[in-house]
């Protein structure tokens, strides 16, 4: 009797505790048959907005555009519906204050009609604008900033970018943006500033890279320009890299470097801009990365870090392989962590593009939530619609990714590495390039999440130490009256939200009590606010 009593309080104490480090604690749902789009999902201050194009029943071409508003804890507005011109369907969307942005287009081809449609979410009025002045350009990336519809597409094998003034009716192509050779690896919107910076890489005559930040006022000015092109040596050259927000006039450009022609990677790179546009770079390397094989078992990491060492003693700089791609960086007041991810891309089909292994599409607008994969692809939907569950497209044809390790590494102020740490993704594999795991970071605890099929995958560090990772939780529902019959996991999406919340949305079947008594189905889009604490785990040896 005694050992049955231990045997159940171990079980009940382990259940609490898995429910104190990550714990669902709010839940909205709307009725949303599975064969019906997905809402989409973004954030705004104090909630979020999710919003479909979704077609109408019966033999016909007209669309209704749906969107809802939630608060933190998920209380939400009625659904608005708007009737969609017909034969159109959403193809980009944004949020600018209090304005959502839905922009719509005719047909599946990336050059079709399209038009732009502004709603007022304090008042639910609409408007639309006709967008026939709009290059026909394969559309990569919208956003507005104040009022300015930002068009970021290909031309001629060429990048392009126009500001269309809604107030106005007017177009403005930007200058220095369309060029041979030339790609955009990140776009980002500064309304307090009413500034576009567009990250751009492109190589000269000589084949010889050059990232440069070029800022663009709201109509499409050019307010500076800064070419990041003296490295330390000529044989390296930048990969990849990501903006920081212009804070006392200072900015940075992080990311990876390597090896010219090579596609080796050899490490971090900061380059730190001030006011006057004038610029340095910090570069850190594996002897930088004392923990960088912590993924690793014990006899292989040391073994690993041997053959370092011995790099080290003659001079050399050890190459990252196969693939090191920082995916986001968060800005604290002691510095900067940089998450990059570790993997390898699997398939002999794929081809690296000019270096980036990983697409940035997911960098390009940073007030959405979600990014089901590339900027390229069927028309623009791989960046709202995901090709997986809305057509015959495949990844395939892209590639295939196995993710070996998701690397942190927290640099102070002064350029001093305060920690860095690793966890292990077990090799998971997927054909959606982006980055693996959603993070939240205080400046001290770093609570690192990613779902995996039906399950989510927790890991936690504090103060660069790995407390726990890979930490398995099954999706759950808040009334413990309820069951889940079915999830769609194609139509999961997960993502940090704030503090330490991350939110979770997908299309379920509930099963439930209905008022006759008897068993009954509903099929509902949810949205899940999920708490996470990495301090309430506790080993299960000390579980006495």
């Amino acid at each position: 009797m005694k050992q049955l009593l231990t045997f159940i309080l171990f079980f009940t104490c382990s259940g609490h505790l898995v429910i104190a480090q990550l714990s669902f604690v709010n839940r909205f749902e709307v009725e949303a048959k599975f064969q019906e789009n997905d809402f989409m999902v973004i954030n705004k201050p104090g909630g979020v907005v999710a919003f479909r194009a979704q077609p109408e029943k019966g033999f016909n071409l007209r669309s209704k555009f749906q969107y809802f508003i939630t608060d933190y804890e998920l209380n939400s507005s009625e659904i608005k519906e708007i009737r969609i011109k017909e034969g159109y369907d959403l193809t980009g969307y944004d949020l600018e204050g209090d304005f959502f942005y839905a922009l719509m287009q005719k047909g599946s081809v990336a050059t079709s009609e399209k038009y732009l449609l502004e709603i007022n979410l304090k008042t639910d009025e609409a408007s639309e604008f006709s967008l026939e002045n709009i290059y026909s350009m394969e559309l990569k990336e919208f956003l507005v900033l104040n009022r300015n519809a930002v068009f970021l597409g290909n031309a001629d094998m060429r990048p392009m970018l126009q500001i269309f003034k809604l107030e106005e009716n007017t177009v403005h192509t930007v200058q220095g943006i369309y060029g041979k050779e030339t790609l955009v690896l990140q776009l980002r919107k500064d309304s307090e500033l009413g500034i576009i910076d567009v990250l751009i890489s492109k190589r000269d005559k000589y084949k010889i890279k050059q990232v440069s930040i070029i800022s663009y006022d709201e109509n499409g000015s050019k307010v500076r320009e800064i070419a990041i092109d003296k490295l330390q040596s000529n044989d390296l050259e930048i990969i990849e890299g990501m903006l920081t927000p212009i804070q006392d006039y200072q900015q940075s450009v992080i990311g990876t470097f390597g090896q010219r022609k090579r596609e080796a990677y050899q490490g971090i790179y900061i380059a730190e801009i001030n006011e006057f546009g004038e610029y340095g770079i910090k570069y850190y390397t594996m002897e930088d990365f004392p923990n960088f094989f912590n993924y690793l078992s014990d006899k292989q990491r040391e073994r690993r870090w041997k053959e370092m060492e011995k790099l080290f003693e003659k001079g050399k700089v050890p190459t990252i392989k196969p693939v090191l791609s920082s995916r986001e960086v968060i800005s604290t007041a002691d510095g900067y962590l940089i998450y990059s991810d570790n993997f390898n891309a699997t398939n002999p089909r794929y081809i690296p593009r000019d270096g980036a292994y990983a697409n940035d599409a997911y960098r390009f607008n940073p007030n959405r939530l979600y990014f089901d994969g590339m900027n390229y692809g069927p028309a623009y939907g791989s960046q709202l619609f995901s090709p997986l569950r809305y057509n015959n497209f495949s990844w395939q044809q892209e590639g295939e990714y196995k993710f070996i390790s998701a690397y942190m590494i927290y640099i102070g102020k002064e350029g001093q590495v305060l920690w860095d740490n690793a966890f292990n993704l077990s090799n998971k594999s997927t054909r959606i390039p982006g980055k693996y795991g959603e993070l939240s970071f205080d400046g001290n605890k770093l609570h690192y999440l990613y779902l995996d099929g039906l399950d989510i995958y927790m890991s936690y560090m504090k103060g660069g130490e790995v407390i726990f990772e890979n930490e398995v939780f099954e999706l759950k529902l808040i009334n413990e009256n309820e069951r889940i019959r079915e999830t769609q996991d194609l139509s999961l999406n997960f993502s940090w939200w704030y503090d330490n919340y991350f939110l979770l949305s997908g299309k379920q079947k509930i099963r439930f009590i209905g008022t006759s008594g008897r068993e009954e189905t509903r099929e509902v889009f949810f949205l899940t606010k999920i708490a996470v604490d990495g301090d309430l785990y506790v080993p299960k040896d000390n579980i006495d």
